[in-house]
């Protein structure tokens, strides 16, 4: 006789720990918001059920701000800037329902609007301006 028993409860309940614990950690990582290398954030914004929602805003490793908009449901929505490493802005578009829906402007070296495209569910409708 034994003075030990083999218990097979004790596998269960490393199981279970086991799976709590990674719950638990694949939690708290998506809490965090990514950073580059150097402690910048890449990107701020807040999550509704799961998806995007509010203002959101991405960044270049330097601090900048590399394009920044709303969410709505996880749909884009409003207007949406995108910018250059140097803070110069690239465009600006319009979104409704996640999809362009309006004007779509590309802007030149000189920061004066080189191109507009109109937009109409993602499909272009008419172009004014470029070279």
């Amino acid at each position: 006789m034994s003075l030990f028993r083999y218990n097979s409860r004790h596998k269960i309940i490393t199981f279970v720990v086991v799976i709590i614990a990674a719950a638990v950690g694949y939690y708290l990582n998506q809490r965090t918001l990514p950073t580059f290398e150097n402690g910048q954030p890449k990107r701020t914004g807040s999550l509704v059920d799961g998806r995007n929602q509010g203002h959101w805003s991405w960044y270049y490793p330097n601090g900048r701000m590399k394009m920044e908009g709303d969410f709505d449901g996880g749909k884009r929505t409003g207007r949406w800037i995108t910018y250059s490493p140097n803070g110069d802005t690239l465009t600006v578009s319009l979104y409704r329902d996640d999809k362009l829906n309006g004007p779509h402007t590309e802007f030149g070296t000189d920061g004066r609007p080189a191109v507009v495209t109109t937009y109409a569910n993602d499909l272009p409708v008419s172009t004014a301006g470029g070279h």
